[in-house]
């Protein structure tokens, strides 16, 4: 009875956990696909995918705020940064010398990324290719959309101004976009602290006002069983909700 109890405690876990990655990715599909149909990925524009080495490196969580921070400074100074080099461009500097004016007076790690861009293509690397590159060393999807407009501009030509002016307006709608989730989302985000945490919480006062109490879950196999199930629906959930309320859009 005790074996056919945990084998369907089991299966109900491993139906949930694909069910749960099985959304995720139809998600994933269908936020892609919206985004190709209003222009925001083009077919030969960048897409940033992570090496192994960088995947286990963002399992660290301190890599992975820091990492955050840096997107989020890079995300935040692209824009007036851009409208610095629409204003260089309007008085008839080249696209290679107006962002060399703005990097030195934009912030790091901008700056830095932007000077960075500038050397390579004034060695003869293509500024399509060079932004290319550090989308996908940075993981930052806004440099992605600035280099597929540059590789726009290089195929079919057009003014080199108004193709920046859309990509400014793009990505200041996109920022405001992010800004509301994570407001409409913040109470979300506390809830699930809480209630991922309560469990936790609620084990270890227990075990400090009546020790012994909880000792079935280690000391019985059944225990640990459901106690290692518990563990793992706890972080498939943490994982879902953290999805559900990140802005963070993926090329």
């Amino acid at each position: 009875m005790t074996t056919a109890v945990l084998a369907a405690v089991w299966g109900l876990g491993a139906a949930f956990g694909i069910w749960g990655v099985r959304e995720l990715l139809w998600d994933r599909r269908v936020r892609r696909r919206s985004r190709q149909q209003v222009g925001l990925i083009t077919d030969f524009g960048p897409r940033i995918s992570l090496t192994p080495q960088r995947q286990w490196r963002d399992l660290l969580p301190w890599r992975r705020r820091a990492e955050r921070l840096r997107r989020e400074a890079i995300a935040r100074d692209l824009g007036p940064a851009l409208m610095l080099v629409i204003g260089q461009l309007q008085v008839g500097h080249g696209v290679i010398s107006a962002i060399a004016e703005v990097a030195e007076s934009t912030a790091d790690p901008l700056g830095q990324i932007l000077s960075d861009a500038v050397s390579e293509a004034r060695l003869g690397g293509s500024l399509e290719e060079v932004f290319a590159e550090l989308a996908t060393k940075e993981n930052e999807p806004h440099l992605a959309i600035l280099s597929s407009a540059l590789g726009l501009h290089a195929r079919h030509g057009g003014s080199i101004v108004e193709i920046m002016q859309v990509l400014v307006e793009t990505i200041e709608e996109e920022d405001s976009l992010r800004r509301d989730i994570r407001s409409l989302t913040a109470d979300g985000r506390l809830s699930a602290r809480v209630l991922l945490g309560m469990p936790v919480v609620s084990l270890a006062a227990i075990s400090l006002m009546s020790p012994g109490y909880a000792s079935p879950l280690i000391d019985e196999p059944l225990g640990r069983a459901l106690g290692l199930l518990g563990l793992t629906l706890g972080l498939i959930g943490w994982r879902w909700l953290a999805h559900l309320s990140s802005p963070q859009v993926e090329l």
